[in-house]
């Protein structure tokens, strides 16, 4: 008797492997979901990262000084770009005992320029910006 006993006992019942398959359907319906989410945010945060490579390199180009102030645009691999530079010009104190503005070590005058640049991708309209200011000596 007790053989048939542990004959029965040997596998599932039916409603076991039931409820253990609709465990697994619950399990992969909430993790399905959230990676689903999880891809698309590494998108999102790849073409970021590009972007701001780019606005980087963007803002670390060198210009023309010389010329009148300067605004270049292009697209490179689905991103829009566009830098902006333009001089600023600083007003000296007028005070009598002020001691003169200096020059450079080889008598060279610096000026200051303005670089602003910010690149655009994405069909949203996702967009990354910085601002900085350059010193350069007059040609």
């Amino acid at each position: 008797m007790r053989r048939d006993h542990a004959r029965r006992r040997a596998g599932f019942t039916l409603i076991e492997a039931l409820v253990a398959l609709a465990l697994l359907t619950v399990f992969a319906a909430a993790l399905g979901s959230q990676l689903f989410h999880a891809r698309g945010a590494l998108a999102k945060g790849k073409g970021r990262v590009v972007a701001e490579q780019l606005l980087r390199s963007l803002i670390a180009t060198p210009s023309d000084r010389a010329g009148p102030p300067e605004s270049r645009e292009g697209e490179s691999g689905g991103y829009r770009w566009r830098v902006a530079v333009e001089p600023i010009f600083l007003e000296t104190p007028s005070v009598r005992d002020a001691t003169p503005v200096k020059e450079g070590a080889d008598g060279r005058k610096w000026s200051a320029y303005r670089v602003e640049a910010r690149v655009v991708w994405g069909s949203g309209g996702q967009s990354v910006a910085a601002e900085t200011i350059r010193l350069a000596l007059d040609p």
